[in-house]
């Protein structure tokens, strides 16, 4: 094959991208990943908060379970400095299931059920009775941003609802 036959192929034969192509791939593509990685850590955080009430809510179903299969009363007591509850039975201190951590950044707090004011204190006691009753307490949980979910507990039935709480902001 001569030169002037090389040079005569038309351009779109050749493959391949120029290095202006390149470069204004690589400007889209940071500029798309600087606008999705702060929605993208907000939905990680508000993952993190969303987990904490659903552990929470499934060790007060379990506990409430737990005082009516024994026919006793149960106890959940909710460290507020150590992020932790734990399942106690009063009556039979040996049978203490491992207490269950909670993530640093997720705090929470106990609320009057009837006008909504925050309670000051560093351990709550959540007490389950045999016959299904239980404390009547309103928990907020909150993350680091600034989002927030409330867990209600009934205290007839025992059952425990996860909800936006009346002001979201901590």
């Amino acid at each position: 094959m001569k030169l002037a036959e090389r040079n005569s192929y038309p351009a779109a034969a050749r493959s391949g991208f120029s290095l202006m192509e390149l470069l204004l791939v690589l400007a889209l593509m940071t500029v798309l990943a600087a606008i999705t990685v702060p929605s993208l850590q907000g939905w990680q955080q508000r993952l993190t908060l969303e987990q904490a009430a659903s552990t929470l809510q499934q060790q007060i179903t379990e506990t409430r379970l737990r005082s009516i299969q024994s026919g006793e009363r149960w106890l959940l007591v909710l460290s507020l400095p150590e992020k932790t509850s734990l399942q106690l039975c009063p009556d039979r201190p040996q049978i203490t299931p491992a207490p269950v951590r909670f993530p640093a950044d997720i705090s929470w707090k106990a609320m009057s059920r009837h006008n909504a004011v925050p309670t000051s204190m560093e351990t709550i006691r959540l007490v389950f009775r045999p016959d299904g009753t239980c404390s009547d307490i309103s928990l907020q949980l909150s993350d680091q941003r600034g989002h927030s979910l409330a867990l209600s507990l009934d205290r007839l039935t025992g059952s425990v609802r996860i909800h936006q709480p009346a002001s979201s902001q901590v």
